[in-house]
Parts: structure tokens; sequence; C-alpha cells
């Protein structure tokens, strides 16, 4: 199984020893106590190691903890106990900071900084005296007497490791590198020898001994607070440090305002010095760390909004409460025709509106300064707008006021809609095309469902659109004609248009209805077909027509079947007036007519052959 760094035994063995090493020259200074002393880094080790690299190393400082006092003075059991408060001291310290002061990031806000000194420097840290303490009073190597004594000495101690230690640990381990430009590595080799012969200044001796003890120790904070305003916590919090050792030194030599015959209250008078400058510096840097960083975050919105601005499809225009143009985007230049360097500084009205509009313009903006009121603010509405060139042309406007300070600032977002127009223009004249055709125009889904519905469709099927728009199409297809959608959809799909195809459809009685079809899909921007439309003429009138024409045509057929015609030459004996059959018998006329025409001959005699018999009569006579 592969081990973690942060949780190696290499970690642990390595966070004792340094534990170790800090705690036995922290012991160089016990005066009060062998186990007790006023300069105490290992605190700030623990606190740092538990908050960089988790909970998890605790072992490591209980080990260093556990080898320091056993080294020093008491026995295993007051050693045990030792080690037991001040491992528990780091463990509960880092748990407040992670709990209520962003964790190994706090310092970098003013408020979690003093967070910080609260939980970790001030509450925590009376863990260890408590028990150390007590453990050696039990165990005999501590007098009772001085209890209070050295339990104040031990506390102040550990609480400087948090305030002066952890903090440079902290900082540095999470960002070690370093990011300065030549001059401030100029600067900050200035600030580090201001810094130090302001520590030996006042803690060195350097001052003569009628001053010594004046209270000149403040004069360390001017270099403390440029070294937070020029750079920033870390950099401060190693200043503290180095200041802290110099003033170490200088305070054990007998020099500075701190300076007393006994050296552990020295050194305790030294502490509580050193112990609010850490708190003050390093907030004013986390201050300072914060304003930079809120600068820059406003510095990148504005980049950004200028940004969005100038990539935006719509004008976005500034004006001030007299009306003057402050700010013109790309955009707008586009619009209108004027560039930014000629729109901005001029009158929002002479530039963008059109004269007949002016004085309502200006009457508008008068009313909102008196009144805080507009009936054109906060929400879109079409006006007239005018480009450079004279032209008018319809916009979408918008206008959003903006109070800064005592006076108003005003935000327009204009879109350029002509085409907009002309399209909707386009369509209405297509819907009016639409809901005046005598033709049922009918849009459907691919599911069947109806979405469209014009007159004629009313008109033709005996529906509104109210009762089908949503209902399915099947409705007005007979049951018998149900197999006709499928195959049309197949044809669609197949990219087919099918024109005048004839068919019957239900009206709303029930009746059936002549009807031909034109079908067409409907297609998206990419090409896919997302429904139907159908064009369907009622040719009830022409299947009638058809109909009769169709009889017309019947009867003619049968009528003309039962007529017999004679045509041609017909040959005809010359003496006898016989004629000649198909089939070359000679017949008589009543004969020939009789088999070749539906006609029958009656015979009578003509007046001139009744005068011809008469007169033969009378001659036989």
């Amino acid at each position: 199984m592969r081990v973690q760094l942060r949780t190696s035994p290499v970690v642990v063995l390595g966070l004792a020893a340094v534990y170790l090493l800090a705690g036995k020259l922290g012991l160089l200074l016990a005066f009060v106590h062998a186990s007790a002393t006023p300069v105490w880094p290992p605190t700030g080790i623990a606190l740092a190691a538990l908050l960089l690299l988790g909970y998890r190393v605790w072992p490591g400082i209980f080990l260093g903890a556990f080898l320091v006092n056993l080294t020093t003075a008491g026995s295993v059991a007051t050693t045990l106990g030792i080690a037991t408060g001040n491992t528990l001291e780091g463990l509960a310290g880092a748990y407040l900071v992670n709990r209520f002061a962003h964790g190994a990031h706090a310092f970098d806000r003013p408020q979690d900084v003093f967070k910080f000194a609260a939980l970790a420097a001030l509450a925590s840290t009376t863990a260890s005296p408590f028990f150390g303490v007590t453990s050696l009073a039990l165990g005999g190597y501590a007098d009772w007497a001085e209890y209070g004594r050295i339990w104040l000495t031990w506390w102040m101690g550990d609480a400087g490791g948090a305030l002066i230690v952890a903090p440079v640990l902290l900082l540095w381990g999470q960002d070690p590198r370093v990011h300065w430009s030549l001059a401030q590595v100029k600067e900050v080799g200035l600030v580090l020898v201001t810094l130090v012969l302001v520590g030996l200044t006042v803690f060195g001796g350097v001052l003569p001994a009628t001053i010594r003890t004046y209270p000149h120790a403040f004069l360390c904070i001017p270099v403390l607070v440029w070294t937070a305003f020029r750079f920033g916590p870390r950099e401060t919090a190693t200043a503290m440090l180095l200041l802290a050792g110099i003033a170490i030194w200088g305070t054990l030599s007998g020099f500075g305002p701190f300076a007393r015959e006994n050296q552990n209250e020295s050194l305790l008078l030294l502490q509580s010095f050193m112990g609010v400058i850490p708190v003050m510096t390093l907030a004013v840097a986390a201050g300072v760390v914060e304003q930079r960083r809120t600068e820059a975050a406003r510095t990148r919105e504005v980049a950004d909004t200028r940004a969005i601005l100038d990539m935006a499809l719509d004008a976005v225009i500034g004006m001030d409460e007299h009306g003057v143009i402050t700010n013109w985007n790309p955009r707008a230049e586009v619009i209108f025709g004027w560039t930014a360097g000629e729109a901005v500084g001029k009158k929002l009205s002479e530039v963008l509106i059109p004269p007949q509009y002016r004085e309502a313009h200006n009457r508008g903006l008068r009313h909102f300064l008196a009144t805080g009121q507009g009936p054109v603010l906060n929400r879109r509405i079409e006006v007239t707008a005018l480009r450079r060139d004279g032209t008018e042309f319809p916009v979408e406007l918008s206008i959003l006021p903006l109070k800064v300070g005592a006076s108003y600032r005003f935000i327009a977002f204009i879109a350029d809609i002509t085409e907009r127009k002309r399209a909707e223009e386009r369509k209405a004249r297509l819907a009016a095309i639409v809901e005046s055709s005598d033709d049922a125009i009918i849009g459907k889904t691919l599911d069947g469902i109806v979405f469209t519905w014009n007159r004629g469709a009313e008109r033709i099927f005996g529906y509104t659109a109210e009762e089908v728009l949503g209902q399915p199409v099947t409705m007005l297809i007979p049951p018998d004609r149900l197999g006709e959608e499928p195959k049309i959809i197949a044809r669609l799909q197949r990219g087919e248009r099918i024109e005048h195809f004839d068919t019957v459809r239900r009206r709303k009685d029930g009746r059936g209805v002549d009807v031909s079809l034109t079908i067409s899909p409907i297609k998206d921007e990419t090409g896919k077909i997302i429904g139907i439309s159908k064009v369907a003429r009622d040719i009830t009138e022409r299947k009638r027509e058809e109909a009769e024409r169709e009889q017309l045509v019947s009867d003619l057929k049968d009528a003309l079947a039962k007529v017999k015609t004679l045509y041609g030459l017909l040959p005809v004996c010359a003496w006898c007036k016989k004629f000649r059959s198909d089939e070359g018998d000679w017949q008589s006329l009543e004969r020939y007519i009789a088999e070749h025409t539906e006609a029958s001959i009656t015979h009578g005699i003509c007046p001139d052959c009744r005068e011809k018999v008469y007169a033969a009569g009378k001659l036989m006579e």
C-alpha cells in the first residue's frame, strides 16, 4: 500500500526531531523552572505542522515533546503528562483555527488574524501549562506555591511561539516561491537594514543609558507596518521573527526597555510586547492583501465587463443625467455610424433621436430627475432611432437608471430590429395568406398531433381550431384509410414531396369529403424533419363533375351501341333497284333497310305515282 508523504514515518520522525531541537533551544531560557520557559518555539512548529500536514502527524509532536522533557527534568510519568499537554495544545489550536479561522489561510483576512490569535495563541495554549505544571507538581518536581508563576511563564512562552513562529512556517509553507521584482528586492534589502538598525537601536544598547528605559520600543512598529503595506503577511511575519530574535538577545543582554534584574521577568515583559505587535501588523498586512485582491478583482471585473460590452451584439450606450453620452461600445458604432470618439461627449438626443421625438426625450429625462419615475425605464420598448446618415430605423430599447452618489447614470441597451420587423411583416403576410386560403392548411408533428389549423380547414372539415389543436390528425381519417399515414411519413423521410394525393377524409359530422393532398416536410435549421405540412383541397365538386361526365360518356356509349348507320357506297342495280349486301346477295330495298338500320318501312304512294297509277287504270278501262 502506498504511504502518503504527509503521514509517512519519515515526516513524523522529522517533525519529532525538529520539535526536539527547538525545544532544547527554548529550554536554554528556562529560569523559573527547568521545564518552563518564556520562549517556546515548538508550539508554533506543532501548530503549523498540524495545519499544513493534517492531524495525523500528531505522533511526531508527542514524540518530540516526550524526548525534550525526558532529557530535562521529571520522571517518565511527568514527561508523559507534559507531552500529552503539548500534543493536545497543538491539536486543539489546529482544530479551532480550521473550524473558525479558515485554517492555514488564517492570515488572508484581518478578522481571521484576530481569530487565530484568540483561539491558537490565547485559548488552546492553556492546555499545555495545565497538564505540564500539574504533572510536575503531582510528581514532586515543582512547588505548588510556584504553580501560578510557572504556569504563567509556560503559557506566555507557548503563546509567543504560536504568534511569532507559526505564522512564518504557515505562510512560507503555503507559498515558498519569491515573486519580487528587482525594485522589490532592493526595497526588501532596505527594509532588512532598517529593521536591524531599529532593532539594535531599541534592544541593542545603542541608545544612551539615560533613555534606555524610555518606551521607545514602539519605534519598531513603523518598519513592520511598512513591510505590511509594501509586501504582505509572509514578509511581515518574517520581519517580526527577526525582530523578536534581536529583542530576545538584547533583553537577555540587559538592553532595551524591558530589561529588568530578573531575566524571566524581562522576557515576560518582552513577550507581552511581542505578542501584541504581531497581531496588529499581521492584521494590517492581511487587510492590505485583501484590499489588493478586491481591487484586482474589481479591475478584472471592469476589464471583463468592458470586454463583454465590446463583444455585445447590442449597442450599449452610457448617458449622464445631463443627457451627455459617456460610453459608446463598438456595436453602437456599427449600428449608428458614429465612432466612440465622435459620439462620447455629445447630447444623446442630437445623435440618436429623430428630431420629432427629441422634446419628448428631454421632457422625460427632466421628469425622471424630478420624480424618480419614468415610463420607459427598466423595460423593453420599440422606438425609432436615427443613424448618422439621417435614416430612421426601428430599434428595441431598454434603459437602466443607476444611482451613483447624488447623481444618476443611465445605461441603454439598443438592438437594431430592422430585419426582425421585416421578418415579422413577411410572417404576417404569410399568416394572412394561410388564413385567407380556401384550402385547408394543417401542420402536425411527426407523432401526428395537429399544431396549426387555418380557416380553410375549419370550412372543409367543420372543426374549429380550438377543437383540433393538440389532437391527433387521425380524427380526420376514416378507419379504412388509416394505413395511408405511415406510408406518407415514410415517403417524406425518403425526401419525397407528395402532390395531388387524392383521398377521402372525414368531416366533423361524420361525412366523407374528397380531398387532394399536397404534403411536404417541415425542417429545422439543421435540415432535420420536425413536422409535416398538409394542404388539403376540397375536390368534392370536381369528383361530382367527373362522375357526371363519366355517366354521360357511358350513356352515350350505350346509345351508340344501339344505333345502326349506313355509310360508304351502296351497290344498286340500275334496272331493278336491288341492293347488294356485304355477303354478295341482292336484296330488295325493304329487306336491306331492315337488316342494316333500326328503321321499318311502311308502304304508301306519292302524288306523282298516284297520278300515274290512276291514269294507267283509266286506260285499262
